[in-house]
């Protein structure tokens, strides 16, 4: 078929890896990739807490908040309209150790940071012992607290370096 055409060969590998199909063995099979992943851009609505329980890592959670702005109104006109925002709050947990350490020490209610984690849901007992179901960004590597004028320098710094290599 087209996996004997060289050009092809490469394309099939690609999707190979992407879909799952049972092999010419019945008992091995490849498990399709996913993908879980969100990044926020937002400010921090409480100062981060660091929780334990027992038998249990520590985590550090904080509270992010994060807008959406657009214009309402019947005008032909993009300028026209009334501004509306809607905010959406979302729950972080910190469980990496240095991460964690360092979101607890330095993260501050009011602060703009960018988080890259993994969304998950779950469920736990309230003080009434009824069954809550949680959303919750868990962290993974990126734990970014800068200001603006922090990523105006990235910025400027990193197509100064472009511009020397060019």
């Amino acid at each position: 078929l087209f996996r004997d055409r060289p050009c092809c060969l490469f394309v099939y590998q690609v999707l190979h890896q992407f879909v799952r199909h049972e092999s010419e063995v019945a008992s091995s099979f490849v498990l399709e990739r996913s993908l879980n992943r969100v990044q926020l851009l937002g400010r921090v609505g409480q100062d981060p807490v660091l929780r334990q329980a027992e038998g249990k890592n520590p985590v550090t959670i904080f509270s992010l908040a994060t807008n959406e702005m657009w214009r309402s109104g019947e005008s032909e006109e993009y300028q026209m309209g009334d501004i509306s925002q809607k905010t959406t709050w979302h729950r972080i947990s910190v469980f990496r150790p240095g991460l964690r350490d360092v979101a607890y020490q330095y993260v501050k209610k009011g602060s703009r940071i960018y988080v890259e984690g993994k969304i998950d849901y779950g469920e736990y007992m309230d003080k009434n012992n009824v069954r809550r179901q949680a959303t919750t960004i868990i962290a993974g590597k990126n734990l970014q607290n800068r200001s603006i004028s922090d990523y105006l320098l990235i910025f400027f710094l990193s197509s100064v370096v472009i511009s020397m290599i060019s």
